[in-house]
């Protein structure tokens, strides 16, 4: 699942990025992460602090890593 969150503030845009880590503590137990990547030179009329989101199996990601 890909999504793309946009945030017109730099302040909104850090707590979102700080608070991925509690999120996937939370959802380790169900074999899933969220893994965020910001998008460079982003512009819309929402915002210009993008990102997209996907939320991964960790066993997946495993089995892709080798590990």
């Amino acid at each position: 699942m890909n999504n793309i969150i946009v945030f017109n503030d730099s302040h909104e845009a850090d707590v979102f990025t700080e608070s991925v880590d509690k999120i996937n503590d939370q959802l380790q137990s169900h074999n899933l992460e969220v893994s965020l990547n910001f998008i460079e030179d982003y512009v819309s009329p929402e915002g210009e602090f993008a990102y997209t989101v996907v939320i991964n199996n960790i066993d997946d990601l495993h089995h892709k890593s080798g590990d």
